[in-house]
This record gives structure tokens, sequence and C-alpha cells, in this order.
């Protein structure tokens, strides 16, 4: 993430994952190294999201944008 930008403390990066099996999450949120959400609706307010896939499935990982 660094090398894309990132702070090296504390940020919040929009990103396109790549999923082994083709899948393709257009906006997945990470903060702090953590994946928080799957959409930007998850960077306001209290939420609770569960992440639908396995990050050891990651293929590819684009950063979008760094908040």
């Amino acid at each position: 993430m660094v090398a894309h930008g990132a702070p090296k403390r504390k940020y919040t990066a929009v990103c396109r994952a790549t999923l082994a099996g083709g899948r393709v999450i257009e906006e997945l949120i990470v903060e702090q190294g953590w994946i928080i959400a799957l959409g930007r609706a998850g960077l306001t307010g209290t939420f609770e999201q569960r992440i639908d896939f396995d990050p050891r499935t990651i293929l590819d990982l684009e950063v979008v944008q760094v908040i």
C-alpha cells in the first residue's frame, strides 16, 4: 500500500480486488491494513458488514484512491 501512495500510518484506501475464480470487487475498503467494507457506504457511520470471501484468494489489488 505504501508503494501506491498510502502513508505508513493511518490511511483508508479504496481498492479494486481480483479474486481467484475471477470475481472482481470494485470498491474494497482497506483501513490501516484491514478490510473493513466492500463498498464506499462503509466509509461513513457505524456499520457491520460480513466480508464474504477469504482474503487469501486476492490475486491482484489495485489502489483506486487513498483517503
